[in-house]
């Protein structure tokens, strides 16, 4: 007869109380390399667009709206002294541009606006100035001869030895001093609209 030996278990003393610590058990849900790659990929477009964002932010120029005293039309060009003759500037704006000795005759600057722009020894030859807004304009020594300005606003503009000779300002609202001023000097007829330049100013 062969005898096999029985293992032994340990038997808590009678009456003691066993603990059964029963730990729970957690599922991790870990994603697949696909969707981890995909999840990458739809967060990628997101991150690109802000870093582009932020760039472009970083590197714009200023707004042709804001050019200040610098000279320039928003692009870092500047245009005291140049000869821009019948170039086309309708509805641009050169607020507070330095415009000193720059040549704008023949220009088409209907709608521009030079607010507060500095047009010392300025040319504006035949320039078409309708409805501009000459706002605190200094055109000091500036030739507005055979210009057209009908419609255009010169609230505090400064003509100290402008030349007007055949302008036309009709439409145009002036202080009684600013009229007064203008009127002596003004003289000759305006090519382009045939109006008198005294009875565009309505001189007496």
């Amino acid at each position: 007869m062969l005898c096999r030996q029985i293992p032994t278990q340990k038997v808590a003393p009678f009456g003691s109380k066993t603990k059964h610590h029963h730990a729970k058990k957690q599922r991790v849900i870990l994603p697949t390399v696909a969707q981890a790659q995909d999840s990458a990929e739809s967060r990628a477009p997101a991150f690109l667009a802000a870093a582009a964002l932020a760039a472009l932010a970083a590197f714009t120029p200023p707004n042709a709206h804001a050019v200040s005293g610098g000279g320039g039309t928003g692009t870092g060009v500047p245009l005291a002294f140049q000869d821009l003759s019948s170039k086309d500037f309708r509805g641009q704006k050169l607020y507070k541009a330095d415009l000193r000795g720059t040549n704008f005759s023949k220009a088409n600057m209907e709608g521009a606006s030079l607010f507060g722009a500095f047009c010392k020894d300025a040319k504006f030859v035949g320039a078409r100035l309708n409805n501009a807004d000459l706002e605190s304009v200094d055109f000091e020594n500036a030739d507005l001869s055979e210009a057209v300005l009908e419609g255009a606003q010169v609230t505090n503009a400064k003509f100290k030895n402008v030349n007007i000779v055949g302008s036309d300002w009709t439409d145009v609202v002036l202080r009684r001093d600013v009229q007064q001023q203008l009127c002596k000097i003004a003289s000759g007829t305006n090519p382009v609209t045939g109006m008198d330049t005294r009875e565009s100013l309505v001189c007496s």
